[in-house]
């Protein structure tokens, strides 16, 4: 199972917005310079969590998005199944899979519970514990004279 560079661009977003004051909209070009995310990939991502209901967008000179509910007690495996779907370690613990191999499959059992285990680790990570835990880089401020080359 691989957590892709979408569900870590949703989650960061989460814990953009969840450590903003409630209400606070930021556009796409805010998020992607806060967050050190391609435009066009942070837009599909915004997307989907729109279209999952965890931002509302706002139209206009001051649109954006903003968060659309609390995300505090929001989990890692929540996010993860609505940027990446139904995830698994591998691919015979998917319902359809039909293995006609062995009787009797040690393996598939051990993975079953290797899954199991990171379904658990995935169900008690929150969005609010993350953001607890984060520390973003603070951009440093160039003054103009520098960016200008004015003494």
């Amino acid at each position: 199972m691989e957590v892709t560079r979408g569900t870590l661009y949703a989650v960061y977003v989460l814990i953009y917005f969840h450590l903003r004051a409630s209400g606070e909209v930021a556009d796409l070009h805010k998020l992607s310079e806060a967050l050190d995310v391609p435009q066009s990939y942070l837009s599909k991502v915004l997307q989907q969590l729109h279209k999952a209901g965890y931002l509302a967008s706002q139209m206009g000179s001051k649109g954006g998005y903003k968060l659309s509910r609390p995300v505090e007690k929001t989990t890692m495996k929540e996010i993860l199944h609505v940027i990446q779907g139904e995830t698994h370690i591998q691919e015979c613990l998917m319902d359809h899979f039909d293995c006609n191999r062995f009787r009797k499959c040690a393996v598939n059992q051990h993975i079953r519970e290797i899954q199991q285990t990171v379904d658990r680790m995935l169900d008690q990570l929150t969005i609010g514990q993350l953001a607890s835990e984060m520390e973003f880089q603070q951009k440093p401020v160039v003054p103009l004279h520098q960016i200008l080359g004015v003494q």
